[in-house]
């Protein structure tokens, strides 16, 4: 977030985000169709209420309906996104799938209210450690005991970021952290990004209550290199 700018996304930085994503949505839904191969670690959804958080266009929270789930709540900050989900899920569907525009970080469900939780490729949009663990924290209150909970975030030192490692190391000199990065789409938008390191993902999620079930690095398209972790975790009782 360049000019002397401190790293890490203020309250009107965040809005800029959800900004981003409102102008790229449509674009978003026509590349962004097949979910991530490690939405099978949610489990088994039949009927279960499931909350997808950071559901952008849909991709998981349709699939999550296809496997039985009896209530699928689709949060995501942009209400653009949300709008193409609603266009893009049929009418069958939408009996199941409820879009709800809020935030990560101020979640409006009553605790325990869903037995599992997709929490996709989100929390390293949140920039600063203690609102990733506040959203955590959000997590584990809305899951109910002995719940599911799906964490899956960008790593750190993945190939397209490696000739950038001395920048994204150095981001704390900044003032923001290491790891935070912003990415363009087009020309017309930037995102923010904090890239994590194992480590780093499995103490932000064990934090608020959840115990570690299992975590391990996806690889997408890269044959060596991971580009996602990917956490699974259980409420405890």
């Amino acid at each position: 977030m360049g000019g002397g700018k401190k790293e890490g996304l203020d309250e009107g930085e965040r809005r800029e985000l959800m900004e981003a994503f409102d102008r790229i949505a449509h674009e978003f839904h026509h590349t962004r169709r097949t979910p991530w191969p490690s939405l099978k670690e949610i489990g088994d959804c039949r009927g279960r209420r499931v909350l997808d958080l950071g559901a952008g266009t849909g991709r998981n929270a349709r699939r999550i309906t296809e496997w039985g789930a009896s209530v699928v709540v689709a949060a995501d900050t942009s209400v653009e996104m949300l709008k193409v989900l609603r266009k893009n899920t049929n009418k069958e569907m939408m009996e199941r799938v409820h879009p709800v525009r809020c935030d990560a970080l101020y979640l409006p469900f009553v605790p325990s209210s869903f037995e599992r939780v997709a929490f996709i490729a989100t929390i390293h949009h949140v920039a600063k450690k203690e609102n990733r663990e506040a959203a955590m924290r959000e997590v584990a209150r809305v899951t109910a005991d002995g719940g599911t909970v799906l964490v899956t975030a960008w790593v750190l030192f993945q190939r397209r970021f490696l000739r950038q490692a001395p920048k994204l190391i150095m981001r704390k000199v900044r003032g923001g952290e290491v790891g935070d990065v912003c990415v363009s789409w087009g020309k017309d938008a930037q995102r923010f990004y904090h890239l994590f390191t194992l480590g780093e993902l499995k103490g932000t999620v064990e934090a608020p209550g959840l115990s570690i079930l299992k975590a391990y690095g996806e690889r997408i398209s890269s044959r060596v290199l991971p580009e996602n972790w990917v956490v699974v975790a259980q409420k405890r009782w």
